[in-house]
């Protein structure tokens, strides 16, 4: 994604093929872009944390780190090859990346991001790297966005969603939100749930579900809503 000069309509981009599942127990469904049928949602859980990127230009961007799931951590380790302890190597890093990541380009990396009601696609990421955490399986990418800092009051909002509901992603409880500046930034953040944006799925078979929470069949995605301007 480049400078907010672009922004675009809501569309679906074309599926790629080859690659692992994001999730192994039911291959292909969604990275490798099988049209399979899910019966029950979700099926890969995410806690999510952005860093963003300012210098005194403006926005540069932001990082993104999605912990997942114990399940999802154990197929990473069985079809991968992936440590349980000790980083990963640059080999097993491009081949996660290759086989349990890269087809995200065809979902948008699940990453939306909007400016004055406008959204800006995220066509590409960079930097990534998978290491583990607290005994799961942690992506850290970066999303390249650039928009200015100035005296005007600038509201900006990052949604991370799956819109079939096979990944339910969510953000952290501490910290979601960290913020990288020279100092002259003043700024504010919340996390909600977007009640403009309903994702309806399949709850008949609830064996696989986020501790605490009720699935009811209709759901909202979580986002971040920045605001910021120039000290």
């Amino acid at each position: 994604m480049h400078a907010a000069q672009r922004p675009s309509g809501l569309r679906r981009r074309g599926r790629g093929r080859g690659g692992y599942a994001l999730m192994a127990v039911l291959a292909v469904v969604l990275l490798a872009g099988a049209p399979l049928k899910v019966t029950a949602h979700p099926h890969v859980f995410i806690d999510a944390r952005l860093e963003f990127q300012f210098d005194d230009s403006g926005l540069h961007g932001f990082w993104a780190e999605w912990a997942f799931d114990e399940l999802f951590t154990s197929m990473i380790v069985l079809d991968f090859g992936a440590p349980r302890r000790g980083p990963f190597s640059e080999q097993l890093t491009r081949s996660i990346h290759e086989g349990a990541f890269s087809n995200l380009q065809f979902y948008d990396y699940f990453t939306y991001v909007f400016v004055d009601g406008s959204r800006y696609p995220t066509e590409s990421v960079e930097q990534f790297s998978a290491f583990m955490r607290d005994h799961r399986i942690v992506y850290r990418f970066f999303v390249p966005f650039h928009h200015p800092l100035d005296s005007r009051n600038r509201t900006l909002r990052v949604r991370m969603y799956d819109e079939t509901f096979f990944t339910d992603i969510a953000f952290e409880r501490h910290e979601p939100v960290r913020i990288r500046s020279d100092g002259g930034l003043q700024y504010d953040y919340r996390v909600v749930r977007n009640q403009d944006v309903a994702i309806e799925y399949d709850n008949r078979n609830q064996s696989v579900r986020r501790e605490g929470a009720v699935y009811s069949g209709l759901t909202h995605p979580y986002e971040v809503v920045l605001q910021y301007r120039r000290r």
